[in-house]
């Protein structure tokens, strides 16, 4: 691994709400016989976002879902709750996987499915991570270099072939995974599939921008409700489900937060048959920041559903660094360090990946020392000791 300029991307986690408006929707075959289902929503007139003035913007939002031991309890997949006292007070979380201070931790690997989500706008513009990108996102498409990235590829960091967050894991909890540790076989790895597309048609109203390469979009969050949960519907006839992560891929388009507030991504969870985690990132080939590309609000949102699937461990109060503007209080291990260098990782099919840096839990937890690798309090060394109370 290697640096490169900070990445600078506003992501969130958050609880989907219910849906307040019906849209049309259609299932199509797919072009190709063997290619994967086509599943159409038709947005209706009426709700077009509002969008200020501008850009991307580095500000974070989280809406706390419900209890989190209540939904950790209901969580169907691979996972571990436990406990710890820092700063004086118990704390309880949950991430995904197997627990690294157990002895013998099985390996696990989870499914995760990346939905490709095209958005046709009014403005004759269309945002596919399917398609090519006119020459923006190198030789491929979006989706074949998300596919081909070191998030769901291995690559050699040291410990031979690993997937990259999966190394990021093994990095966080060294003193317990490490060689000669309790835990030295520990892994948890990500299948990935792509079992159909989504194709949302916009009505008037929906904005797209220049960008120095090609063009970006603007979808509301209140519109991404319904038709998350009415692709979620269908997708679970595809074999996605509680035991799985699926993940909608979006190209150069960022959701809407109201009062001015974009973002790039955000990992979220809502009740479909159980507590069904899920993902929303972009795929970045604007050019408009040389802190943001391809895979790396991606790479933000897979470390923090591994180490927050619900986006609510609760942790003591930090903040004022990386896009966090106030006091934080949960275990969002990108937030932090949303503009810090990212890593590059070159892969097999000659393109150059830009992953982020993430914190470790002992940074959140004030444990001296570390039990990160080298007693390191992230997974690039920029944290050397445990964060700032925030007050």
């Amino acid at each position: 691994m290697r640096y490169a300029v900070s990445i600078a991307a506003a992501i969130c986690s958050l609880f989907l709400l219910a849906p307040t408006t019906a849209f049309s929707r259609q299932a199509e075959d797919s072009a190709a016989p063997d290619g994967p289902l086509v599943l159409r929503v038709t947005v209706p007139a009426g709700h077009a976002p509002h969008v200020a003035d501008g850009t991307w913007t580095n500000r974070v939002i989280g809406i706390p879902g419900e209890n989190p031991e209540k939904a950790a309890l209901r969580l169907a997949l691979p996972s571990f709750s436990s406990s710890i006292v820092a700063r004086g007070k118990l704390y309880r979380f949950t991430m995904v996987g197997s627990n690294p201070f157990l002895r013998n931790a099985k390996k696990v690997t989870i499914p995760v499915q990346i939905i490709p989500v095209r958005f046709d706008f009014p403005d004759g513009t269309v945002l596919d991570p399917a398609a090519p990108s006119s020459g923006c996102a190198g030789s491929g498409t979006p989706l074949d270099l998300t596919l081909q990235s070191p998030l769901f590829q291995d690559a050699d960091y040291g410990e031979g072939g690993r997937q990259f967050v999966e190394e990021i894991r093994r990095l966080e909890f060294w003193s317990y995974v490490g060689p000669g540790r309790l835990n030295p076989g520990y892994s948890v790895r990500l299948s990935v599939s792509v079992p159909a597309t989504l194709h949302v048609i916009l009505p008037e109203g929906y904005e797209t921008q220049s960008v120095r390469c090609g063009r970006g979009g603007f979808i509301d969050l209140g519109v991404w409700n319904t038709v998350l949960r009415q692709a979620m519907a269908q997708l679970r006839k595809l074999g996605v489900s509680t035991k799985t992560f699926p993940i909608f891929l979006v190209h150069n388009v960022v959701t809407d937060f109201g009062d001015g507030l974009l973002v790039a991504g955000f990992h979220a969870w809502i009740n479909s048959g159980g507590v069904q985690t899920l993902g929303v990132a972009m795929y970045d080939t604007t050019h408009g920041s040389p802190s943001s590309r391809d895979v790396s609000v991606l790479s933000h949102e897979i470390a923090e559903w591994y180490d927050d699937p619900l986006g609510n461990n609760p942790t003591p109060p930090w903040g004022h660094l990386g896009q966090v503007d106030g006091c934080q209080a949960n275990l969002e291990v990108g937030d932090p360090l949303s503009f810090s260098p990212p890593f590059e990782v070159d892969m097999p099919n000659g393109f150059t990946y830009h992953l982020q840096e993430t914190a470790f839990f002992s940074w959140f937890y004030n444990q001296v020392p570390s039990l990160g690798i080298n007693g390191s309090y992230s997974s690039g060394g920029s944290f050397t000791a445990p964060a700032d109370l925030c007050q």
